[in-house]
């Protein structure tokens, strides 16, 4: 049943980056990267969601469809939900018909594995308290202390309790054997219920969200259920030039395919 869009916003503008979802890797952009994975993933249709003419020009010699946001969108699942708006307003609502789930994958996440994806949408569709879903990886204290690293705490079942930018479980008392506490990173894709996305959307910019800059804080202020699992192996964020070129060293160990007509809405 095809009730699961995928939406990847890509953004231009980005602040630590500019430009980075349209960075080159191995002979094509990092969105296109994350856009295969999410086609390989089999969930449902696929779009990028951008305000950037730029970005559909050069997912034109891709199997690709474009969908063109407002460019007042303030955040990633501002830009999914915008898409969402506008593709349920085309003639036979065109890829939002039937949809029960939108899933927001962020675009500079070009090794996210399909199988990650896949547990995402699993868990959204196997529990029916949970409103958004979400995937983990387990760090070391180094990168736990990293701010540019959002790290949250889980429960037995997975629950998230908090995320944060401050290495979070403190670790106040370590072990005997010198064991410290599990350290989970937070990677950027989340898995909504269609009706829980449009809750989100209208909640207010939260107290912790504005204090640390976290958008899915709000959802936990407002007492939804975020679930994670973990992801299939590790990934690699892009938001610094480092980033970059560490991707790009990752990159030239694959390959590149090519195909061709890409799709823009609006």
């Amino acid at each position: 049943m095809n009730d699961f869009l995928i939406v990847i916003p890509a953004r231009m503008a980005s602040t630590r980056l500019p430009g980075k979802v349209l960075a080159d890797l191995n002979g094509r952009p990092v969105v296109e990267w994350c856009r295969r994975a999410a086609v390989r993933a089999g969930l449902g249709t696929v779009v990028v969601a951008t305000d950037d003419p730029r970005v559909s020009r050069a997912l034109a010699p891709y199997n690709a469809q474009v969908v063109m946001t407002c460019a007042k969108c303030v955040s990633g699942t501002d830009r999914t939900w915008d898409a969402v708006r506008r593709l349920s307003r085309l003639p036979r609502r065109g890829a939002c018909a039937g949809i029960r789930f939108v899933m927001n994958l962020q675009g500079d996440e070009p090794f996210v594995s399909p199988v990650t994806l896949r547990r995402v949408a699993a868990t959204l569709r196997r529990r029916p308290d949970c409103d958004i879903a979400t995937a983990v990886t387990r760090i070391g204290a180094r990168e736990a202390a990293d701010p540019n690293s959002v790290k949250t705490v889980l429960t037995r079942e997975g629950r998230c309790l908090y995320f944060s930018r401050a290495p979070i479980p403190f670790p106040r008392a370590s072990s005997r054997n010198g064991s410290g506490p599990i350290y989970w990173k937070h990677l950027g894709l989340y898995a909504f219920r269609k009706e829980a996305l449009e809750r989100f959307i209208r909640l207010p910019v939260s107290p912790l969200e504005r204090r640390e800059s976290l958008e899915q804080l709000r959802a936990i202020e407002a007492g939804m259920s975020v679930h994670a699992v973990e992801a299939a192996g590790p990934t690699v964020a892009i938001d610094t030039a480092a980033d970059l070129a560490r991707a790009r060293r990752r990159a030239r160990e694959g390959r590149a395919e090519n195909t061709k007509g890409a799709t823009t809405y609006g």
